[in-house]
């Protein structure tokens, strides 16, 4: 789609926009041949690597897309103009004044849609349902997560795993079962998270007939799948997310509605926790890297909520409050939603804005959510910009509800119209570049991979200056 460089009214303004900076998409083919290719689990990340090439106004990078057990590389051309840009993101930000040789919108897989592609890694005997790309490590390319909670580390030149933790899953256990008859699909029952240096790694996955699910400590440093600790959570049946704040303190979101806040070098007990028994189960969970403060929920009823972990800490050991036996009062930032109550099924935080994160609806939509009208709000002028507000015990500096979905949703991606009918969004199926601002890859259930960048406010504030 090209580039709409005409005024907004007043009514786009405060709906959500979905022009595009670019978009391309194609569905790759194949050297295996596969049968009842739809119904195979799908994964999608960048790595983060990027060629920029002046003389043919090109911007290369590449995705790892993950179909069944077998994991691809895809190479991905776009057009510099639209990614080039000079000086420091945000308001005032300006798109430089440079020619470059024109190159179609819409044509970033152009090299690759005719050529039949073969698995760069294979997780043989097992289902990838997530990936990590390594940016810094020495040792691996990516990890690769199975749907049984199994790991394997991969490196560039070996197609087959280099470390593996391995989780035992057949037909007959009641891990199996319990993944069958108790969870729902669109929920994952494992996952991992990376601490900020790559030095540790936290997975959780179900532990069969007993009554709570299980983290485990793992090394990705000196000996990669050693397994350092394991943690209990009793009461719980799966922990679907676990996310790093920094080094040492990560979450863990579990299907009882509780995240608890771990840290890797003290005891196996939470060191504080956060319950959230409105607007249904917690489907979703995301921490930022950048602030190492904020965190989001997302819920089965689309509610979506902005958290800032120090003060549910405080809330959690200040007894001020709490003279009878009183729960904690535990307050989010800032709520916002999904229309029609479309339940978030993945939220993700930008890794190149502090402000800003998407969210994943069951209907395979994404929303692209912008805090820095929020922030701006409620801003303490003694304090530095790049703090984080804590949300203050009177709320009149903070906007209305509608004021801030409007001002907060930046932009909206309706995902792919042909996705199936019985699942639509899945986790792990939508991605940031982690180096490009506001690049978005997606996959669904037909194979149609998708790259796009919107067209925002923002831009048209760079145009008018």
């Amino acid at each position: 789609m090209s580039q709409n460089k005409g005024r907004p009214s007043a009514l786009w303004r405060r709906s959500a926009p979905s022009l595009y900076h670019h978009i391309s998409s194609f569905k790759p083919k194949f050297i295996t041949r596969m049968d009842d290719v739809e119904r195979l689990h799908k994964t999608i990340t960048f790595r983060s690597e990027i060629i920029p090439d002046k003389e043919r106004g090109l911007l290369t990078t590449s995705l790892l897309y993950s179909q069944g057990s077998d994991i691809y590389e895809i190479d991905c051309n776009l057009p510099l103009g639209s990614f080039y840009k000079d000086g420091k993101k945000g308001k005032g930000e300006r798109i430089e004044n440079k020619k470059f040789p024109d190159s179609k919108d819409g044509d970033a897989f152009s090299e690759v849609e005719n050529k039949k592609l073969s698995a760069k890694w294979v997780y043989s005997g097992e289902t990838v349902a997530k990936m990590s790309y390594l940016d810094d490590s020495e040792d691996s390319t990516i990890i690769a997560m199975s749907k049984n909670g199994s790991l394997a580390w991969f490196r560039d030149g070996i197609k087959v795993p280099i470390h593996i933790v391995q989780e035992m899953m057949g037909p007959s256990t009641s891990f199996a079962a319990m993944h069958s008859h108790v969870r729902p699909d669109d929920l994952a029952v494992s996952d991992f998270g990376l601490s900020e240096n790559l030095e540790t790694l936290v997975k959780s996955q179900a532990n069969g007939s007993e009554e709570d699910s299980i983290l485990k400590i793992v090394d990705n440093s000196g000996k990669p799948g050693d397994i350092l600790r394991t943690i209990h959570v009793p009461g719980t049946t799966v922990t679907h997310t676990v996310r790093f704040f920094d080094n040492h303190l990560f979450g863990s979101c579990s299907d009882d509605n509780t995240i608890r806040f771990w840290d890797v070098r003290t005891s196996a007990k939470p060191v504080f926790s956060l319950t959230e028994p409105q607007n249904g189960r917690l489907t979703a969970f995301d921490t930022s890297q950048i602030t190492n403060e904020l965190f989001v929920t997302g819920s089965s009823t689309g509610v979506i909520k902005l958290w800032d972990v120090r003060a549910v800490e405080f809330a959690t050991t200040d007894l001020t409050y709490r003279q009878n036996g009183e729960d904690p009062i535990q307050n989010e930032l800032v709520s916002l939603y999904h229309s029609g109550g479309d339940s978030v099924v993945d939220v993700q935080f930008s890794q190149t804005s502090s402000s800003e994160f998407f969210t994943v609806g069951n209907t395979g939509n994404v929303y692209h959510w912008d805090m820095e009208y929020f922030f701006s709000k409620n801003d303490d002028d003694n304090e530095e910009s790049t703090n984080v507000p804590v949300k203050k015990t009177t709320t009149s500096t903070v906007p209305a509800p509608e004021e801030l979905q409007g001002q907060c949703l930046k932009f909206f991606h309706s995902g792919n119209n042909n996705r199936s009918t019985a699942k639509f969004g899945k986790k792990n199926t939508v991605a940031w570049h982690p180096i490009i601002d506001d690049l978005v890859c997606t996959v669904d259930d037909s194979t149609l991979v998708s790259v796009y960048k919107p067209f925002t406010l923002r831009d048209f504030d760079a145009f008018d200056e």
